[in-house]
């Protein structure tokens, strides 16, 4: 598939030099996380639609964070909403942690 460059590329390199998590929602099929994928290609990248992936991270959360290796990815973050509380705990074990998370937003006014 052919990557369309975003107006919200250089907003979202110069958020995650700023902050240790950033959040980037959107519509479906709005090309997130391609984006992301395309400004972090050494990220690690986990599916949370996968349901093995989403097994192991309910299964231990913390466990399965910790050994995440950072800069990452969470995409389709919304079907596991619980790992928010995780990766919020872990930012304040490790401040520069570096997690960026994608998902469609299902809600209006959702905030990036």
């Amino acid at each position: 598939m052919k990557y369309i460059p975003r107006n919200l590329e250089k907003q979202v390199a110069q958020a995650v030099r700023h902050f240790p998590a950033v959040v980037l929602t959107g519509p479906r099929r709005a090309g997130k996380t391609m984006l992301l994928r395309r400004l972090f290609p050494r990220a690690s990248y986990f599916l949370l639609e996968d349901p093995d992936v989403v097994a192991r991270l309910r299964a231990d959360p913390q466990g399965f964070l910790d050994a995440v290796k950072t800069p990452a990815i969470l995409d389709e973050v919304q079907h596991v909403p619980e790992v928010f509380a995780f990766v919020r705990a872990r930012i304040d074990r490790r401040p520069r942690c570096a997690v960026a998370d994608a998902g469609a937003s299902r809600r209006r006014g959702a905030r990036v």
